[in-house]
Parts: structure tokens; C-alpha cells; sequence
């Protein structure tokens, strides 16, 4: 649960209450950030005469995002088109929006950057929340650098642990010493060592023996410098791996979600164009990689991801699990990219491709108002999930309804084709459609897709590949291993132009508001079924649906005009597909061992097919999963931070189906 921070101002400078201590200085807190964290990391001297393609900050401590955009204005003078600076953070007690606001209001010459911070300022909802920054237009040139931040709310340790980044730079901030005892703990400073490398530098605005022992003991070589303003010292370090305590000559993560560097050219096909495809090709093509996007189909999204409306929210269970928390990320990152691709909703009916209307998850049983009175008690997310009565739910749909629920007021609907397009809309994408994949070969450095384009056979070559055709990739023989299950489902419609319906309407089934003339709900599902024809049946089903779990709209329709039939890709644990993938007879060769001995200790990496990734599995979610999937994908080909936390990432690894086979 997160406690956002309590702050009492002197002037205009934020104090903790918490921790009696101030944010920043009081004589100049962004003076003293760039002397501290800018100067003293040697960043202007860094990003002049060593141009990378990335760099990565590491930060103890959030605040008021001062130092984040201190760092950010320096990246934009400094860096070019295809360089992008991922900025990681934590934050145990957030500051609420309207006191962020007017903390950075003290610096006028920050303003345009200081305003699109809170503008995407993310709720304060515990865990990660990855966030691509767009830069101001009056601080636009020509190459003009990119910047990711990572913010994590919640414990420091518990963000240490579960952070996978080379980090280049640590801001080493956070309150006092003797005022914040729980964060400067020698665990702090032994994850610092393992998140850093030769020439990783470390700033911060304290002096303390504890903090200059702390780093010492992890394999940093500390000096003084001086401080800033009227402070006497502060604390510098390189890390130095040779002075550093001695390394087990084993491998403390399971080396099925090691996933290896990837040093080959910025060229990547990618199978299938659905949602998860299109949002692979997206966040591939905006770090500079040439895309060919492969599609079985004539069109885009003509799948599971081709219904006329999909609705985007998570149901989530009475306490959180590592699953709950990547559903809860995969929605509200999901909310972000569809307001960076297809703008604010345009609420003109035939034009209209979304639509952040709002959901209403309704309890229409006493199980299920159980369930959700306990998901109330346990959680703390009024800001993004509320449980309303049934009077206050029949006010925010427009209609009579009989019964309470959580309400989802950021929810959405949208027209997943038009996403799909505004997703591929890139100079870096190309498409190729009607094209049937046969199977997969590495060979000479590249994969060669062996397919046949409008039935004649070629061989399309690239240097990375990602498979996103749902339940079709098992029967490529690399990845025959997967447990993946088809399942069809059938949408219907109706005609409709008079219902007043305001709000998505979600229970054992649900119903959109109207768009285009016409209403959606459903949907049925058939299991280990790839039939895609209208089924009688399927229609009854969904209107008998309709008029137990939402009467007031049922009334209203006199008979279903048809709908749409297509298949989704089940998992075992319903839960995604997404990752780099292990060769499976050099996986089961190698790690024999574990079938007798359960505690048996990794002495070796895992043999990963060189460059291959998954984003599939999605089920009827992936309008929220499939987007944050396919940025944990960019983030391990490109190498790079992942937007979420490593235990997330390996109950998303396609390897967790080669241990349940040892």
C-alpha cells in the first residue's frame, strides 16, 4: 500500500514530515542538484566525449523529480536522434500531484519539462511505471535525444532486487543518513555493486562514515569532495570491481532468465499483426530498428485482435500476486501508449476509435460482492479503482442498474484496428501481408523465415526475430514445446442509436457503449476451437448474457444484427508468453541435474536460441498486456532496463514451460 508523502512547506520548499527534513536546499536546490549529481558524475564530460547509444541513472530517491529533470535538460543539449537516456527511480512515499506541481513551480526555466512530468505523472499505484517522455516542442531540434523514466513506487530494497539495468550513474540521494536509517543499509550498497560496472560513477550529497564504509565494502573507491554551498564534503565513487567482496562461483539467479546481451544490428521480423505485434513493431521501430512486420492475414489485426471494440481493464484478485501486479502495470501502461498513439478521444460517434469512458466491473453475485468488498479492504486504489453503490454505478452508465461494483474510471474501449495502424504508423515499419510462415531456421547469423508470400515461396532473413502469431507458433518446430491452447470466441452486435449507456458494463460478460450505430457484448468461448464462423448458438448464448447481467440494456434490443467470430491463445496459467526463449535439447541437457536435486547450484548461462523473442498468450487481455509485453521484449534485444520487475518478467518467460518439463 502506498502512503503518499506528508509535506509541510517553508516558503515554497517542501519538507517531509516523515522525515523532518527538507526536499532541497533552501538557498538553491537546483544549484546544488547540478553540483552534486551532474558535476560530480562527470555527465556534461561523459555524454561530450563518449557518445553511446543509451545511458542509464540509477536514483535513491524520487522527491520532487528535481534531479530527474536536471538530468534531463542536460541530456537534451547533449544528445542526438537514437540516444536515449533511462532514468530509474524510487519513491516510498510519492508526492500527490498538486504538490509536485507546485514544488517545481519554483523554477521557471524548468517549466516545460517540469509541466510534462506531471502531465505524466502516474498514479500513485504501487510497483513500476515505465514512462516515455515526450520532449517539450519549444525544446525540440533537430537530433533531439530520447528519455525513459522508470519510476518504481514502494521500498527500496524491495526496487534493488527486483531492478534489471547497467547502470552508469547513481544519484545517491535520498533524506539524511540519521534521518532515513531503513535505506542506507549495507544491502543498499551490495546491490549498487551488482547493478554497476568498471566505469560506473556514484554522487551523493552526504558524507556520513556509514554511507563512505557502506561503499567501500561493496568494491567502490570513495573520495571527498567538496560539498556544495556551505557543506564542507560529500562522497564520490567508481566502482572497482577487483576491491569488491569475493563472487560465488555460482550463479545466484536461475540461468533460464539470464537473458544474454544482444550486440546484432538494429533489424528485427516480426510474426504476426495483431496487437501484439504491431505493439512490438512499435516500440522496436522508435529505438531505431528496422522492422518487417509478417502478417498471415490481407490486413492488420483481422484475428483476435479484430473485434469492432475491446475493452481495456484488469480484473484483478482480493490480494496482490506477482500476476495481479503485472495486469494492474499492463493496464495502466497500456492507458499511456493509446493516449500517445491516437491522441485524446475525439467523442464524434462515427469517427470516434476510443474512448476512456470508464468501467464498470459489476458484482452481480454475493460471491462476487464478497470479493469485491475484500479487494477494497486490502487495497488502497481509489484513485483508479472505486467501489460505488448500485445508485451511484446507475449514474455514471446513464441507466438502471441493480448492483454495486468497482468502478474503473480510467478504463477504456478502442477500436483495436485503428490502434494497430496508429501503432505501425512509423518510417522504421514495413509490412508484408498475406504471407504464411512454414518455419524458422538460424543460420549464418540470421533467422530465415522460410514463408510463402501470396503463395510463393521465399525466405525473408533478419538479424532478431520475435514471434507474436498467438497460437500458430507452436507449430513451428523450435517452438513446439509451448502449452498453448486455442480458443474461439464469438462478439455480437446490435443495432442501436438511442441507448443511453455511458460506460463499459463488465460481469460473467459485457457491453460497450455505442459505437458507430452499433452496440458489442458477449462473448462466448470455445475451447481447443479455431472455428471462425457465426454460430446460432453462440448468439443465444451472448444475449442471454446480456439480459441476465445487464437487463436495462437487453430491453432496449429487439435482435442481434450478427457479429464477429475469431481465436485467442490460451496459457496454462493465463498469463502471457514474452521473452527471450532457451534452446530446449541443450536446456535439458544442461540442467539434468534438477530432476534429481531440486537444490543443485548453476555453474553455467543457459543456451538461449541466439536473438529469438516471444510476445503471445495474451487470451482476451492483451489489449492491456500485449503493449507493456512488447516493451520488456525491446528492453532485452536492445539491452536496456525492463519496465517491469525481474520476478514479473520471469512468470512472463516462455523458459517457465522448459523447468515444468525437467
Amino acid at each position: 500500500m502506498i502512503k503518499p508523502a506528508q509535506i509541510t512547506w517553508s516558503d515554497d520548499t517542501p519538507i517531509s514530515t516523515e522525515f523532518d527534513d527538507v526536499y532541497f536546499s533552501k538557498a538553491s536546490g537546483l544549484d546544488e542538484t547540478r553540483y552534486v549529481f551532474i558535476k560530480q558524475n562527470h555527465l556534461p564530460e561523459r555524454w561530450a566525449n563518449h557518445p553511446v547509444s543509451q545511458f542509464t541513472i540509477a536514483e535513491t530517491g524520487f522527491g520532487t523529480g528535481l534531479n530527474f529533470l536536471c538530468a534531463w535538460q542536460q541530456w537534451l543539449k547533449q544528445s542526438s536522434e537514437g540516444q536515449t537516456l533511462h532514468f530509474t527511480s524510487v519513491e516510498k512515499f510519492p508526492l500527490q500531484k498538486a504538490d509536485l506541481v507546485t514544488a517545481l513551480n519554483k523554477w521557471p526555466e524548468l517549466s516545460p519539462l517540469a509541466n510534462t512530468l506531471c502531465d505524466f505523472y502516474p498514479e500513485l499505484v504501487p510497483g513500476w511505471h515505465s514512462i516515455h517522455l515526450p520532449t517539450p516542442t519549444e525544446l525540440q531540434h533537430s537530433s533531439t535525444g530520447e528519455v525513459v523514466l522508470h519510476l518504481y513506487f514502494g521500498d527500496i530494497h524491495d526496487w534493488l532486487s527486483e531492478t534489471t539495468a547497467r547502470v552508469d550513474a547513481w544519484f545517491l540521494d535520498g533524506f539524511a543518513p540519521a534521518k532515513n536509517p531503513e535505506m542506507w543499509q549495507p544491502k543498499l550498497f551490495s546491490q549498487m555493486a551488482r547493478l554497476s560496472y568498471a566505469n560506473t560513477t556514484v554522487a551523493t550529497f552526504t558524507a556520513a562514515g556509514l554511507v563512505k564504509r557502506g561503499l567501500k565494502g561493496a568494491g567502490f573507491k570513495v573520495e571527498k569532495a567538496k560539498g556544495f554551498g556551505k557543506k564542507r564534503d560529500m562522497l564520490v565513487a567508481n566502482y572497482q570491481a577487483t576491491i569488491g567482496p569475493v563472487l560465488p562461483n555460482y550463479l545466484t539467479q536461475p540461468p533460464w532468465f539470464c537473458v544474454p546481451q544482444n550486440q546484432t544490428p538494429k533489424n528485427v521480423i516480426i510474426v504476426g499483426a495483431g496487437i501484439a505485434g504491431c505493439s512490438t513493431a512499435y516500440s522496436l521501430a522508435k529505438r531505431g530498428y528496422k522492422v518487417t512486420l509478417i502478417e498471415k492475414q490481407e490486413g492488420i489485426a483481422m484475428g483476435g485482435s479484430g473485434n469492432a471494440q475491446g475493452v481495456i481493464y484488469a480484473k484483478l484478485p482480493v490480494k496482490f500476486t506477482t500476476q495481479s501486479d503485472f495486469y494492474l502495470s499492463g493496464y495502466l501502461y497500456s492507458l499511456r501508449v493509446l493516449k500517445q498513439t491516437l491522441g485524446e478521444p475525439q467523442r464524434i460517434n462515427r469517427q470516434q476509435q476510443w474512448d476512456d469512458c470508464g468501467v464498470l466491473q459489476l458484482a452481480l453475485n454475493e460471491k462476487e460482492q464478497q470479493r469485491q468488498i475484500k479487494f477494497e479492504n486490502n487495497h488502497d486504489l481509489q484513485s483508479i479503482i472505486a467501489r460505488v453503490s448500485a445508485e451511484q454505478a446507475s449514474k455514471i452508465a446513464g441507466i438502471h442498474l441493480k448492483h454495486e461494483g468497482l468502478w474503473f474510471k480510467n478504463g477504456a474501449w478502442v477500436y483495436p484496428k485503428a490502434w494497430c495502424d496508429a501503432l505501425i504508423k512509423h518510417e522504421n515499419i514495413s509490412l508484408i501481408t498475406k504471407c504464411t510462415v512454414e518455419d524458422i531456421q538460424y543460420g549464418n547469423g540470421q533467422w530465415q523465415i522460410h514463408c510463402s508470400v501470396d503463395r510463393e515461396k521465399t525466405t525473408i532473413k533478419g538479424n532478431n526475430l520475435v514471434i507474436c502469431n498467438a497460437y500458430e507458433a507452436k507449430k513451428l518446430n523450435a517452438l513446439s514445446f509451448l502449452p498453448t491452447k486455442a480458443m474461439a470466441g464469438q462478439v455480437s452486435q446490435a443495432k442501436q442509436n438511442s441507448l443511453t449507456l455511458n460506460t463499459v458494463l463488465c460481469g460473467d460478460s459485457y457491453v460497450t457503449p455505442i459505437h458507430d450505430g452499433r452496440i458489442n457484448f458477449g462473448a462466448s468461448y470455445r475451447v481447443n476451437s479455431t472455428a471462425t464462423e457465426i454460430r446460432a448458438e453462440d448468439t443465444d448464448h451472448n444475449l442471454k448474457s446480456l439480459m441476465d447481467n445487464f437487463p436495462a440494456v437487453a430491453e432496449q434490443i429487439d435482435v442481434a444484427l450478427g457479429g464477429r467470430a475469431s481465436v485467442r491463445c490460451s496459457t496454462p496459467d493465463y498469463t502471457p508468453i514474452v521473452g527471450a526463449v532457451c534452446e530446449p535439447e541443450s536446456f535439458f541437457r544442461d540442467f539434468e541435474p534438477l530432476r534429481k536435486n531440486k537444490k543443485w547450484r548453476f555453474r553455467q548461462p543457459a543456451t538461449f536460441y541466439p536473438n529469438l523473442y516471444l510476445n503471445l498468450g495474451h487470451g482476451s487481455r492483451g489489449l492491456s498486456t500485449a503493449p507493456l509485453c512488447a516493451e520488456l521484449v525491446a528492453a532485452q534485444m536492445n539491452s536496456e532496463p525492463w519496465p517491469l520487475q525481474t520476478s514479473t518478467a520471469e512468470i512472463l518467460s516462455p523458459n517457465r514451460f522448459l523447468v515444468n518439463l525437467l
